[in-house]
């Protein structure tokens, strides 16, 4: 009951972190953090397959809901919580997951997380930014947001990361 509410805690935290902060940050064109798919990223390894789409799609539904993005967010919310089971398969440790742990930094050491969270934010920017500009005309400007955006997202996200694992 306890990690419930802790997940419900880190939903509201990162969503109003997302709509209230960082998306009122204008640093740049280029650059765009997206700290909201951590908790996509941060679910429990053993949480039903439907239960992660179905958070992924709240989540970025969530997001629109405060930037009036139509549907922007819940599209890349639900393609991450999809190719999560992947990259966990991708990342897998040899030995495998235990189901009592969390997915985190100290449980699964630094180059694991990152890995793992760079494959993710990746294909969450080139999704977004390529639905964004729904055109390959600017594609060298389309994959410079990607990277740039990618970069700044994963030290927010590794930054709100040990944040979170600090409080336990």
């Amino acid at each position: 009951m306890i990690d419930k509410l802790k997940y419900i805690l880190y939903f509201i935290v990162l969503l109003l972190v997302q709509t209230l902060i960082l998306d009122q940050i204008c640093v740049s064109v280029y650059v765009n953090a997206f700290v909201y798919i951590l908790f996509i990223m941060m679910l429990p390894i053993e949480t039903n397959k439907y239960l992660v789409l179905l958070l992924g799609l709240l989540m970025g539904l969530s997001v629109d809901l405060f930037g009036s993005t139509l549907g922007l967010h819940a599209s890349a919310g639900l393609l991450v919580a999809f190719v999560r089971t992947f990259a966990l398969d991708l990342y897998s440790p040899h030995d495998g997951y235990e189901s009592n742990k969390q997915l985190n930094v100290r449980n699964y050491g630094y180059y694991w997380f990152f890995r793992y969270a760079i494959t993710l934010i990746l294909i969450h920017h080139l999704w977004i930014f390529f639905l964004e500009s729904f055109s390959f005309a600017n594609i060298l400007f389309t994959l410079a947001k990607v990277g740039l955006s990618s970069l700044t997202s994963l030290a927010v996200i590794m930054l709100f990361h040990l944040l979170l694992m600090s409080r336990k």
